[in-house]
């Protein structure tokens, strides 16, 4: 029976995939363009917060779900500031869940979503660290940062302690591309230049803090 039942929901995977083909290149295509997504959020009116939040929990679980572009839509939708709450929620709560869900049912869950090998890969970089490392793991572009939420979930950091990271780090780089979308054309060199000062000083902050004060950092 179990044989039969997985030949039957393949078959109906592959029907599906037939069936849909053409809508998922339209969806796929749709997140690729920019323009295209900041009109379809405008005529939501005042759906398109509520879609955004869900869209940017649902891209922590799917990969083909541009997260950076959305969160540059928000700021350059709604402006500054309503932008970077929206996407702050929006992120927040997805890395809260894929905490909580890898935590509750562990590595196999994971798998499902973040590839063996870059699991492994971070867990190891993860052993041992704490709120800094977190916060920033989830700022920086070296970092497979929804992957770190998984990470987190299946190593020893306390939830609270995750809870303040993920805090941070979402609400940080939520920061960058909110001002992005809202401000991208305006800003000058100078001022994305001390943008990218201030991301270094947060660095080398963190890595004084770790040298110096490590308790403050592992969880």
């Amino acid at each position: 029976m179990k044989k039969i039942f997985t030949i039957v929901f393949l078959v109906a995977a592959l029907a599906a995939v037939w069936i849909f083909r053409v809508p998922a290149a339209d969806l796929l295509s749709w997140f690729g363009n920019r323009e295209a997504v900041v009109n379809s959020i405008e005529q939501l009116g005042m759906w398109g917060p509520l879609v955004l939040i869900v869209l940017l929990i649902l891209q922590v679980f799917l990969a083909f779900i541009p997260g950076q572009a959305l969160m540059v839509a928000c700021g350059y939708v709604y402006g500054f500031g309503l932008g970077l709450l929206i996407s702050w929620f929006g992120l927040f709560a997805g890395g809260q869940m894929a905490f909580a869900l890898a935590r509750r049912y562990g590595r196999p869950f994971a798998e499902r979503w973040i590839t063996p090998d870059i699991l492994s890969k971070w867990d190891k970089a993860a052993n041992g660290q704490g709120v800094g490392f977190y916060a920033l793991s989830l700022v920086l572009p070296i970092f497979p940062n929804d992957a770190m939420c998984y990470v987190a979930g299946l190593g020893k950091i306390q939830s609270r302690r995750f809870t303040v990271a993920n805090t941070l780090g979402r609400g940080l780089a939520c920061l960058f591309t909110s001002a992005a979308g809202a401000f991208g054309s305006q800003l000058s060199i100078q001022s994305w230049v001390i943008i990218a000062f201030v991301v270094v000083l947060v660095c080398i902050g963190w890595l004084v803090v770790k040298n110096f004060k490590p308790n403050l950092l592992i969880a």
